[in-house]
């Protein structure tokens, strides 16, 4: 292809609706993540700078405030654990 001729996109090429509500779905995580390396950046410039630092504790908080919320989301979504909720014996004559 020459470098002067325009590049038209084929269907193909393009995001699918199931890949665009795939992005929507990570926009969250992909902006805590922006905001992360913004401050780790702020903090390298100046290492002294207590907003710096006080920004990238914030972008860490936020950062692992929004995985705990994953995380939680994904395991309600799984199948569900039984546990034993009376520990005691089976049999009442036992515990006599």
């Amino acid at each position: 292809m020459n470098r002067n001729e325009p590049h038209t996109r084929s269907a193909a090429e393009e995001p699918t609706q199931g890949d665009l509500a795939a992005i929507e779905a990570e926009w969250p995580q992909i902006a805590a993540e922006r905001d992360l390396v913004d401050a780790e950046c702020r903090l390298l410039a100046d290492p002294a700078d207590a907003l710096a630092k006080r920004a990238h504790r914030r972008a860490v908080s936020a950062l692992l405030l929004l995985m705990v919320q994953q995380v939680n989301h994904d395991a309600g979504k799984a199948a569900p654990v039984y546990m034993l909720t009376n520990f005691g014996p089976a049999d009442p004559a036992e515990a006599a």
